[in-house]
């Protein structure tokens, strides 16, 4: 198990970013644009679990990967110079955080036409920026589809880290089944391991299972809920099966209040945000700093093994 690696991701994007907000089917404002149109109170804030975190991350030497939301490069300079500096993994996590895919009926919520132009955008505008080549993809909110994978494919992209696999909910447009936690390349009809016949690889959300319930288990909000403990549990399972995953956001970090929840149906949402859930997460860091890398060395281990 110790020789098994986790591979640590953050998603970097602001409170406007998520589907509650903007750009899914359920959210407040549909556009990103519409948005900024509209609100008038306070934008930033990212920058203040952003720097939390990468400071801890500073502390205990640790190299990870940032999926990096394209519009934030404009919007916050001082994170782009922060990661500059530093030798951690930079990867794309969309244009503008649009949710592809309807949350219920799970049809396209933006064309596919439209999607592949985002995705081109944000990947030119990131490999630009960091001066780096991007070809690891996280879907926004973890909505993806099928038919994203031949479109990551011909656009250069050779990983993804989007799939999402429990008995509580299902965030793609088909049935899942029997996803392991372990990377793997992937059929581009069900998303599953059986015969693949595609290049991408994916790096899939870790799950604790639990008899024959799969629990929701790959960080962020359900860290932020429920902590260590649980995620101790879910962590070990997944080792002794091989690599696995584990993600956050800057924003978790953050102890800014956020200036509007729009969602009524998630009053949690939120919970723990800031120092608690930095405290904790400094001892996930120690306890499992031997096992920490970033998405790009577990791609690659996948290719050797």
């Amino acid at each position: 198990m110790q020789k098994n690696k986790i591979a640590l991701s953050f998603d970097v994007e602001d409170w406007y970013h998520t589907p509650a907000i903007s750009g899914s089917s359920f959210a407040k404002y549909p556009t990103i644009e519409d948005f900024f149109a509209d609100w008038k109170g306070k934008i930033d804030c990212l920058s203040d679990g952003f720097f939390n975190l990468i400071n801890l991350l500073d502390k205990h030497e640790i190299k990870a990967t940032f999926f990096i939301v394209a519009d934030v490069i404009e919007r916050y300079p001082e994170i782009v110079d922060a990661l500059k500096k530093r030798n951690h993994e930079i990867q794309c996590h969309s244009l503008h955080h649009v949710s592809a895919i309807d949350s219920k009926t799970k049809k396209e919520y933006q064309s596919q036409e439209l999607w592949e132009k985002e995705l081109v955008e944000a990947k030119q505008i990131i490999e630009k920026t960091f001066n780096t080549p991007i070809y690891g993809y996280r879907a926004p909110g973890a909505y993806f589809a099928n038919w994203m994978v031949d479109i990551l494919e011909r656009n250069g992209f050779k990983y993804d880290s989007s799939v999402a696999y429990n008995s509580l909910y299902n965030k793609t447009n088909v049935t899942l089944n029997n996803i392991p936690t372990i990377p793997y390349f992937i059929n581009p009809q069900d998303l599953s391991n059986k015969t693949p016949h595609a290049g991408l690889v994916e790096l899939p959300w870790s799950y604790l299972k639990v008899s024959k319930y799969i629990l929701p288990a790959a960080g962020a909000f359900f860290y932020r809920l429920l902590g260590n403990r649980y995620f101790n549990l879910v962590i070990n399972q997944c080792l002794k099966n091989g690599d696995t995953m584990f993600y956050m956001h800057p924003l978790d970090f953050s102890n800014e209040k956020i200036p509007l929840t729009s969602n009524k149906t998630r009053p949690a949402y939120w919970i723990n945000m800031g120092d608690t859930t930095l405290k904790r997460f400094e001892k996930f860091l120690i306890k499992y700093k031997q096992n920490i890398t970033t998405c790009d060395e577990v791609y690659t281990r996948h290719l050797t093994k």
